[in-house]
């Protein structure tokens, strides 16, 4: 189904309230190294490709890793903005390219990721490999899950492309499982861990409360950021890669009514999320006497992940 069949005929729309829906959050406050550590990762990712670089000079994308991690150093913050800003950058890229030239860039950062002796010349090359050699080789365990986690997101990232190509909406349940992966969030949770000093082990991550909490998570960053960014994205004809526009087409309702259903949604994956939270908060309590170090970094990790997340993308 063509996308462009979906692009409402309302002039006006009113949006939910997320701010007030996730206003039940505390205010973790800004990261103090925010402006320094912003200045150098700007210097950074401008030396790459400027051309692209100027359309969002003006833009502060750095200012959600202040909120989103509060807790982080300064290394550590430099970390998950340079992560921010490589990744919008190869979003801006890849936006304007067919499938077959976004595998193509997909292929050439992959290799740089894995093959420490491959350089073909490109931006691209440099940029992942110092991105790799600043950041990543210092994370330790969390590396390998960081590295395929990105490669998950390239991935999806060609598919994403492929899709526009053919101008094709994917339905909820299809359009959920590819935008966990494009939006690059798993990566951005990974830094969690490296900021906070936590290697979770993968009995973990194969929790179902954990996963149930940590899918909540995900869906709601990418909702919001949907939601603030249909405007932009349908002036560019990539309306089909958003969560109103399959709304519209899967429950065939208008722009309005999908504006509505995406606020009820949300705010259940609050729900679910807190469930998950309150769930993983007493079985914590319930082992704290037998002082398990691994179950206080567990405890530590969730309470500032899923609320740094939550919080972060109404900022």
């Amino acid at each position: 189904m063509d996308s462009r069949q979906h692009i409402s005929s309302l002039t006006t729309f009113l949006m939910p309230n997320l701010e007030e829906t996730v206003s039940i959050f505390p205010d973790n406050g800004l990261n103090p190294h925010y402006e320094g550590v912003r200045s150098e990762s700007r210097l950074w990712i401008n030396r790459f490709n400027k051309s692209i670089c100027g359309s969002g000079k003006n833009c502060k994308f750095e200012l959600i890793n202040a909120f989103c991690y509060p807790y982080a150093d300064k290394d550590g913050l430099r970390a998950t903005m340079d992560l921010a800003n490589l990744t919008w950058l190869y979003d801006e890229y890849t936006d304007t390219k067919n499938g077959q030239d976004v595998n193509k860039a997909a292929i050439i950062t992959q290799k740089s990721l894995h093959d420490s002796e491959f350089d073909d010349g490109s931006w691209l090359c440099r940029m992942t490999k110092e991105f790799k050699a600043n950041h990543i080789d210092r994370t330790g365990p969390i590396a390998s899950r960081f590295i395929d986690h990105f490669c998950v997101y390239l991935t999806h990232v060609v598919r994403e492309a492929e899709l526009r190509e053919s101008s094709e909406v994917l339905d909820i349940r299809g359009y959920i499982s590819m935008r966990r992966e494009t939006s690059g969030v798993r990566c951005c949770f990974d830094l969690v861990e490296h900021c906070l000093g936590v290697n979770l082990p993968q009995e973990v991550y194969n929790d179902p409360v954990f996963i149930s909490g940590y899918d909540a998570t995900m869906d709601l960053i990418y909702l919001a950021n949907d939601l603030y960014s249909y405007n932009m994205e349908q002036g560019k004809g990539h309306s089909g890669a958003n969560i109103i526009t399959v709304f519209m087409k899967t429950k065939k309702i208008d722009l309005q009514a999908a504006m509505d259903f995406l606020g009820g949604y949300f705010e259940a994956l609050i729900g679910q999320w807190y469930t998950a939270r309150t769930v993983r908060a007493n079985e914590v309590r319930s082992k704290l006497q037998l002082r398990d170090k691994r179950t206080l970094c567990i405890d530590k990790y969730l309470t500032k992940y899923a609320v740094s997340y939550s919080y972060g993308p109404h900022q």
